[in-house]
């Protein structure tokens, strides 16, 4: 849910964050108004050519660039007789495969992956706002109808989730609004980045998303969110959304702010408890991953962030686990499973809620988020009468680069938004302990950030997500996390898109 994760007191080159808001501000490559009645739009000669008046020079998803003189008319000189030179017959060397693509040939594909690939919504397409709207409609309209909303568990998710979109789509631009009239209070100029740019875009897709999930749900995969079924939820108080709402906007305030002039602040604290690329705010948040008052308000300002769709993009991470367990005929109840980076704990509790035999333990460096992620699962299992099995959940303050658990310990190893804010060395770190405490015949589940390659039309824009205090993100983008898995010995077996997340799975070998 969102996107800045961590892992525990290891030395200065041995820690993790982790990350957790992986939206990548870009714009699609545009289409043609009426393919947008299309599942999946196509592009067409006709199109390419409407944009190519206006173009200097484009660069393909394959990263070849086309000429300026393909757009503007030149003079060119005429040719001059000369020499041949022989050159050295070299075979020239082929561009390095991005790691969306690198993973076709490694990873079983779920139809998440092709769908992911092929959808796309541009508000650069379309003149006015008026009709951005409209457009944006139709694919949202689209994607409704798309899910054949006719039995009660539908219609209750839609209308739920398009509530719950909305409201979060509106707290967005208010904090936008609120940053913008602060700043003129205090007699800045300019203003913060304008949500309608890519607010058609945000909407559509997320519909798309939540249409991926509730066919999910449909399909037995994994069951409603278990917030949306209970009427006595803290979310459906008028007073507990308020308060989240005013702490959200003032913080909004200050992370909007600093990224505006790119200034981080620094962490309150200094520890040799935790190793330097730890110490960072990420998305400018305040105090970055150490204090209670950021843990509070990560949960809001992550799914504001995505407009309601990252507990959709993470419930993914249920798909091979739900595979795995069906193949094996495997009883939950003699399952272990170890979360790396936890955060908050909010997904932990849609594991808990899914599997409430299986024994569970959250790992996480932040003791501040471990606490919120005990916090909410103890919330879980009171609100959901599953007091029961509170103590067969775990909560371990640790390093996901020094996992302080014997070799061969878990049965499922999973971690969400964590790569993606971590240097190469703690990555690999984490992957080597990950796959380590992985019992023979165990899986690992790997969700995060999409890459470079997993939805070629948004790659020319994708690492521009570190403009939000993210510094390690243009690296994760091109790093093959597939290969550095496999390299410590596991077998890739699944892969799925959802939106902007990604979700690897692996099998360890059995001896």
């Amino acid at each position: 849910m969102g996107l800045g994760r961590r892992a525990l007191l290891a030395p200065r080159s041995n820690a993790s964050p982790r990350g957790r808001v992986v939206l990548p501000f870009s714009l699609f490559r545009t289409v043609k108004r009426q393919e947008l009645l299309l599942a999946v739009p196509v592009h067409t000669a006709a199109h390419s050519a409407r944009r190519a008046a206006t173009t200097v020079a484009a660069t393909s998803s394959d990263s070849r660039t086309v000429s300026a003189a393909a757009a503007v008319d030149v003079d060119v000189a005429e040719p001059v007789a000369v020499t041949p030179v022989s050159a050295p017959n070299k075979a020239e060397e082929p561009a390095p495969r991005k790691p969306g693509q690198a993973e076709d040939g490694m990873f079983q594909q779920h139809p998440s992956v092709a769908a992911w690939r092929s959808w796309y919504f541009s508000d650069a397409d379309y003149d006015s706002t008026p009709e951005r709207a409209a457009a944006a409609l139709q694919r949202m309209i689209g994607s409704v109808v798309a899910s054949s909303p006719t039995d009660p568990t539908s219609v209750a998710y839609w209308a739920y989730h398009s509530a719950r979109n909305l409201f979060l789509a509106l707290q967005g631009v208010a904090s936008v609004t609120y940053t913008d009239a602060r700043k003129a209070l205090r007699g800045e100029s300019g203003t913060t980045f304008s949500p309608v740019a890519t607010g058609g875009r945000l909407v559509a897709e997320s519909y798309e998303c939540f249409r991926q999930d509730l066919d999910n749900i449909r399909k037995g995969v994994y069951k409603l969110p278990w917030d949306m079924t209970n009427p006595s939820h803290r979310q459906y108080n008028p007073l507990f959304v308020l308060g989240s709402s005013l702490r959200f906007l003032t913080e909004a305030d200050k992370t909007l702010s600093r990224r505006r002039k790119s200034q981080a602040e620094p962490v309150w604290m200094e520890s040799a408890m935790y190793p330097d690329y730890y110490m960072n705010t990420f998305h400018y948040q305040t105090d970055g991953w150490l204090s209670s008052a950021s843990a509070a308000i990560y949960e809001t300002s992550t799914e504001t962030l995505f407009i309601g769709r990252q507990d959709a993009m993470q419930r993914n991470t249920l798909i091979p686990i739900h595979a795995w367990l069906s193949e094996g005929a495997r009883d939950e109840a003699e399952v272990s499973l170890l979360e790396v980076a936890c955060g908050t704990g909010r997904f932990h509790t849609f594991i808990k809620d899914n599997y409430p035999q299986m024994s569970t333990t959250a790992l996480e460096l932040s003791p501040y988020y471990l606490q919120a992620a005990r916090q909410n699962v103890k919330y879980w299992a009171q609100l959901t009468g599953n007091t029961r099995n509170l103590s067969a959940t775990r909560f371990v303050q640790a390093a996901a680069e020094a996992i302080p658990e014997p070799d061969n310990s878990y049965d499922v190893v999973l971690s969400v938004y964590l790569f993606h804010e971590m240097p190469r060395h703690a990555q690999e770190a984490a992957a080597a302990e990950m796959a380590r405490v992985l019992k023979p015949g165990g899986l690992l589940v790997f969700t995060d950030s999409i890459q470079l390659g997993d939805r070629p039309v948004l790659d020319a824009n994708i690492a521009k997500f570190e403009a939000f205090n993210e510094p390690h993100y243009p690296a994760y983008v091109n790093a093959h996390i597939g290969q550095m898995f496999v390299d410590n010995g596991l077998q890739p077996h699944l892969k799925s898109l959802s939106s902007a997340t990604k979700t690897l799975s692996f099998r360890k070998p059995s001896p």
